[in-house]
């Protein structure tokens, strides 16, 4: 029995003495810590007069930019540059400031931000399960002024907060927002071809991809291409792009629309320089199959631009004895898939019986000269391709397994689109085209 009553009082010993040293911390109990931090937040974030700017950079790529505007009754309203319509339209959900490991801002009814998580690709894209791999709680970091860093809670995406002025408030108010999304895409598909001069006479090719938010950097140095990316959000000015890139210690951290020259311009050393439109394609198409494109494909057709006559005669014969072969099969399209890192090519024929598509590859292994010329050695066609061996020898025993070809960019004479186009050194009159993916 004393033995009862002296554990007991040990334990009660150890418990008193647990509760002592976590009653006061800062002169503060834990509960209160937590109490205060919240509200500290929470008073931040509805403490904006004019809302605040956002900038959310999913783990999956990419980034996206939010205008909110918090209430003290936990509603949230908001912009976004997900698409045209959030871009102009506002949506209004609820949040709330959460007392996890760290202060967490929660956006806990559904709201732009839970299109970019949604699990169904058909919202939004993205891999099924995780969207594009974006998160809608997020845990504060640290505030640097007037600005708050948060990560999220659970695929560690980047949300950083800055505070609006009353001028931007207006401008999201009145399709700031969806005016600069708009001119961009519009920007970037007129003028699919620009570049920039960063201290030297190196053209850099520039690439804004307003569908994956990527800003690319890419050149050519001693014969191998470099290509530098991060994501990118919008503003009501242009993009801001989440981390700078940089060539030889030039940095580009953001780019400017200037409304008036209708140019994209940024600010290095801090002098103002412009990005160029360019008529063609900055670097040879060689140096980017496989790199910023990797298939070309010849569409199903008798003719197409650049599609010379020995290829139409060849495309003919490899379709008509496919037709009159024992499947009665029909040639459509021919896509060229390169890798460059495996030094492959797959070539991959679509081939109809009725209304029923199969398709047969045609694999080869290849080497590349300094100048960008092709040598293509034949593998072991696969799957359905041994069906059609003897029917594809026009453009392949003939022609595609023996001769070198090179690889050069062909515009469309009616809808000005860049393809590219297979040209045969040994027989110069065998070129043909196709698109550009």
């Amino acid at each position: 029995m004393r033995k009862i009553l002296l554990y007991s009082l040990l334990s009660f010993a150890l418990f008193s003495g647990c509760k002592k040293d976590e009653i006061l911390v800062d002169g503060e109990r834990p509960e209160e810590r937590v109490t205060e931090a919240l509200t500290k937040y929470n008073d931040l974030l509805t403490g904006s007069a004019f809302g605040w700017k956002a900038y959310l950079y999913p783990s999956g790529g990419g980034g996206y930019s939010f205008y909110l505007n918090f209430t003290k009754s936990n509603r949230v309203t908001m912009f976004a540059d997900l698409d045209y319509g959030p871009a102009q339209t506002s949506m209004e959900s609820s949040y709330r400031m959460k007392a996890m490991q760290a202060p967490t801002l929660s956006f806990d009814t559904y709201n732009y931000m839970h299109i970019l998580a949604d699990p169904n690709p058909s919202v939004f894209g993205g891999v099924a399960g995780y969207g594009v791999y974006s998160d809608f709680e997020f845990a504060v970091d640290k505030q640097v002024g007037d600005t708050l860093k948060l990560n999220g809670k659970f695929l560690d995406s980047k949300l950083i907060l800055v505070k609006a002025t009353q001028a931007e408030q207006t401008s999201y108010n009145s399709k700031g927002l969806f005016n600069s999304v708009s001119n961009t895409v519009n920007y970037t598909s007129a003028n699919p071809n620009l570049y920039v001069f960063l201290g030297d006479a190196t053209k850099i090719q520039t690439s804004i991809d307003v569908y994956n938010k990527v800003f690319s950097l890419t050149y050519e140095s001693n014969g191998e291409v470099i290509t530098t990316s991060t994501g990118f959000a919008f503003t009501l000015t242009g993009i801001i792009l989440q981390d700078p890139l940089y060539y030889k210690g030039k940095k580009i951290s953001e780019l400017t629309w200037d409304s008036v020259k209708g140019v994209y311009y940024t600010i290095v050393d801090g002098a103002r320089v412009e990005i160029v439109i360019s008529p063609t394609p900055i670097l040879p198409l060689h140096l980017l199959i496989g790199i910023n494109y990797t298939t070309i494909t010849a569409p199903n057709g008798t003719t197409y631009p650049g599609w010379s006559s020995d290829f139409q005669a060849r495309r003919a014969a490899a379709a008509a004895a496919m037709l009159a072969g024992p499947y009665a099969l029909r040639l459509d399209k021919m896509a060229f898939k390169f890798n460059t890192i495996q030094k492959t090519m797959v070539l991959t024929v679509d081939i109809y019986q009725g209304a029923t598509r199969f398709i047969g590859d045609f694999p080869y292994t290849f080497v590349k000269s300094a100048a960008g010329v092709y040598k293509f050695t034949a593998g072991t066609p696969t799957g359905n391709a041994a069906l059609i061996i003897a029917n594809m020898a026009p453009l392949t025993t003939q022609r595609l397994n023996v001769d070198q070809f090179t690889l050069d960019y062909f515009t469309h004479p009616s809808t000005g689109a860049t393809l590219g186009q297979f040209k045969s050194v040994e027989n110069p009159g065998f070129t043909f085209t196709g698109a550009l993916q």
